[in-house]
């Protein structure tokens, strides 16, 4: 089992200008709308848990606002040397003429890497981040927002929106009827949508590599046994059984957004394996309108090191270099 790895938080650039946490203005409109108990803007984190806000110098959101959801173990905004948040994006975006009024983020979860491998797409934390999204759409009053995810972030938000039931043995909810059409763009930066080929023969022993809403990849698929990440793979693969989550997800046909866009490295020191899983990049959200391949960064670099790609996508809905999207099936 080489689960591990999943541990692997690696170190990227910290542009450490960005400080939260959110705006006393959202902070208040939260408090008189019952969001007290969802702790948006998680003081725990000192000002890097948060970000976003109404203020007397930005008084008013004139953008589709954008929403950022991190991936295992990171933050917001920067707050260790593994946990290096949104600061580059953000700083980015600020820089095109973007205000806090329009660009929104909380954290989930811890910035302990040695709790990774406890971390499901489980109820609390999906439920958490649905209603901070639809938070930031009444609060702002614009009728659609944006999402950039990243690592398991990517998945978190693409159910958030889908919504439908999540039945697990941490838990069992309903997250609600799809929020795709309050969603332009959609994009996902290096996550495991087929899951993690290091997760192969895990078993129980990584909660996050559960079968029911982890990021089981499968440990067979066709006759290939436990050799997910070779490319090509020895015997044909029609298709893997794999984590229950992640193929509701996949086989779901309602899109995410507008535009969906997906964008990952085969350099990923995290995923592996130039990112295939039985023969595809497990980073490809099916519904894609496009994508970009990176061919030298690390896994937290691929949020790091692109804010100049992840604007085009988001703000001119357009892929830079664009690569055509595979002929084979993904779904």
């Amino acid at each position: 089992m080489r689960s591990y790895l999943l541990l692997l938080l690696p170190a990227a650039v910290i542009a450490g200008s960005v400080v939260g946490p959110i705006t006393d203005d959202f902070k208040s409109w939260l408090n008189s709308n019952n969001y007290v108990a969802d702790d948006f803007q998680r003081e725990d984190h000192g000002t890097q848990g948060s970000y976003g806000g109404k203020s007397s110098a930005n008084p008013k959101s004139t953008k589709t606002p954008v929403i950022f959801i991190h991936g295992n173990s990171d933050s917001a905004l920067s707050s260790s040397m593994t946990a290096t948040g949104w600061d580059n994006t953000i700083t980015y975006f600020l820089s095109k003429g973007y205000t806090t009024a329009d660009l929104y983020a909380t954290s989930w979860g811890d910035t302990n890497a040695l709790n990774a491998e406890t971390r499901t797409h489980n109820c609390k934390d999906v439920l958490r981040l649905r209603r901070f999204v639809e938070a930031v759409l009444k609060y702002t009053g614009q009728k659609k927002v944006s999402l950039i995810t990243h690592s398991m972030g990517v998945t978190l938000g693409r159910k958030l929106i889908k919504g439908g039931p999540i039945n697990a043995v941490d838990g069992n909810c309903d997250v609600g009827a799809s929020m795709q059409k309050s969603v332009d763009v959609f994009l996902g930066l290096s996550g495991g949508n087929y899951g993690l080929c290091t997760c192969e023969a895990s078993g129980s022993l990584a909660p996050t590599c559960r079968h029911d809403n982890g990021l089981w990849a499968g440990d067979s698929c066709g006759l290939n046994y436990y050799d997910c990440g070779l490319s090509p793979l020895p015997w044909p693969c029609s298709g893997p059984t794999y984590s229950k989550f992640l193929t509701d997800l996949n086989q779901d046909p309602g899109r995410e957004a507008a535009y969906v866009f997906s964008a990952w490295s085969q350099a990923d020191d995290l995923i592996l394996f130039g990112d295939m899983v039985w023969g595809r990049p497990t980073s490809l959200i099916p519904s894609s309108t496009g994508y970009k391949i990176y061919s030298t960064y690390g896994h937290m670099a691929t949020k790091e090191l692109t804010a100049n790609d992840q604007y085009d996508m988001v703000v001119n809905k357009k892929v830079p270099n664009t690569t055509d999207h595979p002929t084979q099936k993904i779904g």
